[in-house]
């Protein structure tokens, strides 16, 4: 048992050490001289963007390219993740920023606009930015207080880079009217040509090298930083739905284990659903050590409920209780998503398993393949012998114990257990069997005026 326990610590330590040695961005041999690095912005934005776009601009501050450039194609994301991009091209990056747009919608709207110089491409668009939440009831727009804070954000990053603040807030607000391009019911959404013209992007582009032209940085060298491996599984398995996932099953293979001998599948499919979750907030998630720590604790805990305590108890409980606050503080803008398919998830996991798991191998080590049969004296009685004794129905005996309303009693050499209908007996009363139903034999006084009475012939010592 211990030997399988430092097996689990060490395959985790292993994975880690990987996910660290394969998600680490390939360095150069030499400064990117005359060189501008593109970085992709594409599909949602979530915690695993953030990451990516952080350690592209931290290498870039050590390796000092000519310049970044966000090539922005998004329908939005979330707003948390969207603020650490934004304040990353603001303020982190020491190297001159510059944004290409095919789409920015949301989200994208505000990251293409941080950076110090915008193009748009052919048939591009920007705006839509309405800030909405996901509550238990369905999608709901965000109450005032947020709103205004969004919008003052897309004010000042407006402001901070010279365009048109009050075009950017029309993004998030559609009270805020723009005469020929939006109404007051309406969000404003700019095409390629507009954005120009309204003050949000400097120019519009043919192609990437057309507006390296335009930005000054024609005849640059070009090299594009994808996300490398293990960042793309992060980010696809950051979804809150494979999250959720990940957890239910991280945790109920632990119990389905800790009912079963040994460690088998259920356990190691366990493991494994935690150890990617563990991954998946160090690459996608803004996690910290403490976060991390958290994760740790919580699978320990469930691994000693599993290998070395018995049933299910202090160390179990609070093994899920510590992953969930750990899921809690990494996942906050997506707990809601990740508590409803969770509980999705494991009421399908459940059903399943009481579904399979009764006539499966793994319950056969937990069900009672034979029955227990009982002993007249020093015979052992086969199952199944007395099941039925409709022979007993009005024969008369002694009870040998009180009955209150159950007990045992005394039928020739038979000693067998019966119940009342509901009265008490005392021992050494007559009584005769009323009926015989599978194993309960119910009896009652044969007189009720003299229960001390003793048949003649019978001890009841016996």
């Amino acid at each position: 048992m211990t030997h399988v326990l430092h097996t689990l610590l060490a395959a985790v330590a292993l994975a880690a050490f990987i996910a660290l040695a394969w998600g680490s961005p390939v360095r150069s041999q030499q400064a990117p001289a005359n060189m501008v690095w593109i970085i992709p912005i594409e599909g949602d934005i979530t915690p695993a963007t953030a990451q990516f776009v952080r350690a592209r601009i931290d290498r870039a501050n050590a390796e000092l390219p000519l310049a970044l450039l966000f090539l922005v194609d998004t329908p939005g994301g979330q707003v948390s993740a969207m603020q650490r991009i934004v304040d990353d091209i603001l303020n982190r990056s020491e190297v001159p920023t510059l944004s290409v747009v095919r789409n920015a919608f949301s989200a994208g709207a505000l990251i293409a606009m941080a950076a110090e110089q915008l193009a748009m491409l052919p048939g591009s668009a920007i705006g839509a930015a309405l800030p909405i939440q996901l509550t238990p009831t369905g999608i709901q727009q965000v109450d005032e207080k947020f709103a205004s804070a969004v919008r003052g954000e897309f004010r000042s990053v407006a402001e901070a880079r010279g365009r048109d603040p009050r075009i950017a807030e029309a993004m998030v607000d559609q009270r805020i009217e723009i005469p020929g391009l939006s109404t007051d019911q309406e969000l404003l959404t700019l095409t390629a040509s507009q954005a120009v013209e309204y003050g949000i992007a400097d120019v519009e582009a043919r192609n990437i090298q057309d507006a390296l032209e335009q930005f000054g940085y024609g005849g640059a060298r070009v090299e594009r930083l994808d996300p490398n491996p293990t960042e793309r599984l992060g980010g696809w398995l950051s979804n809150p739905i494979v999250i959720a996932l990940l957890l239910v099953i991280g945790i109920g293979g632990l119990v389905v284990e800790f009912f079963t001998p040994g460690f088998g599948v259920f356990g190691g499919l366990g493991v494994l659903a935690l150890a990617l979750l563990a991954m998946t907030a160090f690459v996608s998630t803004p996690a910290g050590v403490y976060d991390m720590l958290l994760i740790l604790v919580g699978i320990v805990l469930l691994a000693v409920e599993a290998l070395i305590l018995p049933g299910f108890g202090v160390a179990g409980i609070l093994g899920v209780g510590v992953l969930g606050f750990a899921v809690f503080r990494i996942f906050q803008d997506d707990w809601v998503v990740v508590l409803g398919y969770g509980a999705v998830f494991a009421g399908v996991l459940a059903a399943m398993l009481l579904f399979y798991l009764p006539n499966s191998r793994f319950a056969s080590a937990l069900r009672l393949h034979t029955r227990i049969g009982r002993s007249i004296g020093d015979e052992v009685v086969e199952p199944g012998r007395y099941g039925e004794r409709a022979d007993l129905v009005g024969s008369e005996g002694v009870a040998l114990t009180d009955l209150r309303p159950a007990g045992v009693a005394r039928f020739g050499d038979d000693r067998v257990d019966v119940v009342t209908q509901g009265d008490f007996i005392p021992t050494g009363a007559p009584i005769r069997v009323l009926r015989v139903e599978g194993n309960r034999v119910t009896v009652r006084a044969i007189e009720a005026t003299a229960v001390n009475s003793t048949p003649a012939g019978v001890d009841p010592s016996r």
